[in-house]
């Protein structure tokens, strides 16, 4: 549910000692954006410390939680691949402490670094590999048994989120969830 890339926290924690004048730290608050859906970021970001939701605004203003990002997961590469405006929000739902990449870097690191590429690109095979298991578990189980797949991993990993966050994660309402939580025996 949440995801973690300590292989990548760990190379760029090694790149930050050694190049610090083109990797920053900084630290965000709880609640705050680091990345606005459809605008432009000047910088990739990879989380060091605390826990991020992804999330896409359609049109009609509702909300779709894509992943839980944790420690050493990475933001805005797809932008900077595609050279697109973002394609997601970045909240943070936890104080963060983020790692700050100039483009430049980021992309000299690509053509340079072959470890350092083949870690992005396991990355997003495994977000990919994430994306098509979570969709076709949706379509095919009901939103009981995808509730209650996500509430034993919630008490798995011993973390709790809001309830609008589970709702934006399953792609339903709040009165939908608060629905289904009250007819499997949850306190509302």
């Amino acid at each position: 549910m949440i995801l973690t890339n300590t292989q990548l926290l760990k190379f760029l924690d090694n790149q930050f000692h050694k190049e610090p004048q083109h990797i920053e730290i900084f630290s965000l608050k709880k609640n705050k954006t680091l990345v606005q859906q459809g605008k432009t970021s000047k910088y990739i970001y990879v989380i060091k410390e605390g826990i991020m939701k992804c999330t896409i605004i359609e049109e009609n203003t509702k909300s779709y939680t894509l992943e839980f990002l944790g420690v050493g997961e990475i933001i805005g590469e797809i932008e900077i691949l595609l050279k697109c405006k973002s394609i997601a929000t970045i909240l943070s739902l936890t104080d963060c402490v983020v790692y700050r990449i100039e483009y430049d870097f980021f992309n000299q690191q690509l053509l340079n670094e072959l470890e350092f590429n083949q870690i992005l690109m396991k990355e997003l095979a495994r977000r990919l590999q994430n994306t098509a298991t979570r969709a076709s578990s949706q379509q095919l189980n009901t939103l009981q048994t995808s509730l209650k797949n996500l509430l034993f991993l919630l008490d798995e990993q011993k973390v709790t989120f809001k309830k609008r966050d589970l709702a934006e994660y399953l792609g339903i309402t709040l009165r939908s969830l608060n629905r289904e939580l009250k007819g499997q025996g949850h306190i509302i």
